[in-house]
């Protein structure tokens, strides 16, 4: 198993799996969870005698071309990572200010309606 350092985040690469040879990407946050982000499966061409690595993306959609160098595959998943966790945090701060955006009408809201009821009350008085 290899790990791979990036940004604060730690890119595993998983054994091959005994039956399929596919390596499984895993990036670990900082809180220790770990998320799968993509396979490597390798493709063995005989003929040229020589193995070709394709690297997947959950959905299994292509996301790098094949490729001989697992190096090379193994830094293009290292950015893909960083891609993926600022798409993330991105993802995250819009919807931490659609929050706020939320509860700042809330609370103007409530803060119309007290002021309904003072008006109200002032009115009431005035009789």
């Amino acid at each position: 198993m290899k790990t791979k350092k990036s940004d604060k985040k730690i890119i595993i690469f998983s054994s091959p799996e005994p039956m399929n040879n596919v390596v499984f990407v895993s990036m670990v946050h900082p809180d220790y969870t770990k998320e799968i982000i993509g396979k490597i499966y390798p493709n063995f061409n005989t003929e040229e005698n020589s193995i070709y690595y394709t690297s997947t993306n959950l959905q299994g959609e292509e996301i790098f071309p094949p490729n001989p160098d697992f190096t090379e595959i193994e830094t293009r998943f290292k950015q893909y990572a960083k891609e993926q966790s600022e798409k993330s945090l991105t993802e995250t701060m819009i919807q931490e200010a659609e929050l706020q955006n939320n509860r700042k009408n809330a609370l103007q809201s409530l803060r119309n309606l007290k002021f309904r009821k003072l008006q109200f009350l002032h009115l009431f008085k005035s009789f």
